[in-house]
């Protein structure tokens, strides 16, 4: 059965829940002093919000996540655990987590905020297309994002005996540009990953409403055809497979592959296009490197962020 919250606007969610902070409500102080400034973005299942702590002036990014079907206890503290491993991810490029919780069936996050917006808006600013420059430049930073959250130790994962221990690395699964954020530091620009595991493990959890095989856990246009046949176990080489398709994308402004009819069959089905192919203009050891990385069969070419990374430098 659905829940009734969902009708409710998200806007009308943040303010009761700030409301109720404020009056004192044990489980909402790691959003009490908050005062909402605009949306940011709205997404299937929540919102985004520019907040602003009224005593420090410092600005976040709140975030509300609601389920789309009612949540079982198991089900939240799934989540919530999921959660725990994503707060403690602290670099330079991952979008930092600050807080979160839950209450009025709402999960809420307190994130860095950057304010450049994403990579996607960047894009559109920019025609559709970045220059080559930009575009390198962005896909190394990200590169160095996950080359530390790939191989970070994390504090609550599930072991092979099925006990919860401390694990390595953590597999975003959702990297497309939409997820990249852009903001600058001593006038440089910096990009930082963001959302790092929600969406997946909202999907596991089972609070998106969807069945396990339902829930694709991911965007098909920045997957990889690994990701789509072995969900559960995917493995780090399916974010650097989707960062260099966020790359291509960035460069010519069209997707890896062609997408005609249903979408998850394209994924399956169609291997990526030779940027060349799309533009001609981009350098040829550039997109030899970038069509490596987007091979698949019979594995993805470059197993780790880094080995990406060396290749990229080495042709530019």
């Amino acid at each position: 059965m659905q829940n009734k919250i969902i009708d409710r606007t998200f806007f009308e969610i943040i303010k009761n829940l700030l409301n109720l902070a404020n009056q004192g409500n044990q489980n909402l102080q790691k959003i009490s002093n908050y005062q909402i400034i605009k949306s940011l973005g709205e997404g299937g299942f929540g919102e985004v919000f520019l907040a602003e702590h009224i005593p420090t002036k410092k600005r976040v990014a709140l975030k509300l996540m609601l389920p789309k079907v009612a949540a079982k206890e198991l089900g939240v503290k799934m989540f919530l655990r999921e959660t725990e491993n994503t707060k403690y991810l602290q670099h330079p490029h991952v979008v930092q987590m600050l807080d979160y919780g839950y209450v009025e069936n709402t999960f809420f996050f307190t994130m860095e905020y950057c304010a450049g917006g994403d990579v996607w808006n960047l894009m559109e600013k920019s025609g559709g297309q970045l220059p080559v420059s930009i575009a390198v430049d962005i896909t190394l930073q990200v590169l160095d994002g996950l080359i530390y959250t790939h191989n970070v130790e994390v504090p609550c994962v599930k072991l092979a005996d099925g006990r919860l221990g401390k694990g390595k690395g953590l597999v975003h699964r959702d990297l497309k540009p939409n997820n990249i954020f852009i903001t600058k530091v001593n006038g440089k620009m910096v990009a930082k990953i963001g959302d790092y595991g929600l969406s997946k493990a909202f999907d596991l959890a089972g609070l998106s409403g969807h069945t396990f095989t339902g829930a694709k856990m991911g965007t098909p246009a920045f997957m990889c055809r690994q990701q789509l046949l072995d969900l559960k176990n995917s493995l780090p080489e399916v974010d650097v497979w989707a960062s260099a398709a966020c790359l291509y994308n960035m460069l010519t402004g069209y997707f890896p592959r062609d997408f005609v009819g249903d979408s998850w069959n394209c994924v399956l089905r169609n291997d990526a296009v030779l940027i060349r192919q799309r533009d001609s203009s981009i350098p040829e050891k550039l997109a030899e490197v970038i069509d490596l990385a987007l091979i698949e069969k019979p594995k993805i070419h470059f197993q780790t962020a880094a080995e990406f990374k060396v290749a990229l430098l080495e042709c530019v």
